[in-house]
């Protein structure tokens, strides 16, 4: 047996945590793998491409407009006087909340500005449009 010795009696000095390090380097492996699988919900919009779009968005409120210019709030369908509320109310518990606003790319650029209107109507002072790579 592996790292036996002669005499038998002898007391265990010290314990091997490899294995144990081994493990649970396997469970962070598959947790992170399927974290990325898991299906979210979402709404389909084609974002325009930026060359300059940051890799990662910052913890925001999301604010979508479909190619109809209906309004997403958090992935829930969403009237403007409700995300105006909502909104109004996440900047009071929060004067530095962010939102992320997402529109279709063949969306008039006039639902965009009004969709800008509503963020900056409701109190919001940091907000960004959502793009993606190339």
């Amino acid at each position: 047996m592996a790292g036996s010795t002669a005499a038998d009696d002898e007391m265990i000095s010290s314990i091997n945590i490899t294995p144990l390090v081994d493990i649970f380097l396997v469970l962070l492996i598959i947790f992170m793998i399927t974290s990325s699988v898991i299906d979210q919900r979402e709404i389909m919009v084609q974002i325009p491409k930026a060359a300059n779009a940051g890799s990662q968005a910052p913890k925001a409120s999301g604010l979508v407009l479909d190619k109809d210019g209906n309004l997403y709030l958090d992935g829930q369908a969403s009237d403007s006087l409700s995300i105006s509320a909502f909104l109004a109310q996440a900047v009071r518990d929060n004067p530095d909340h962010q939102v992320l606003i997402g529109a279709d790319r063949e969306l008039k650029y006039q639902s965009v500005v009004g969709a800008i209107d509503l963020v900056r109507g409701a109190g919001v002072t940091k907000y960004a449009l959502k793009v993606v790579r190339p």
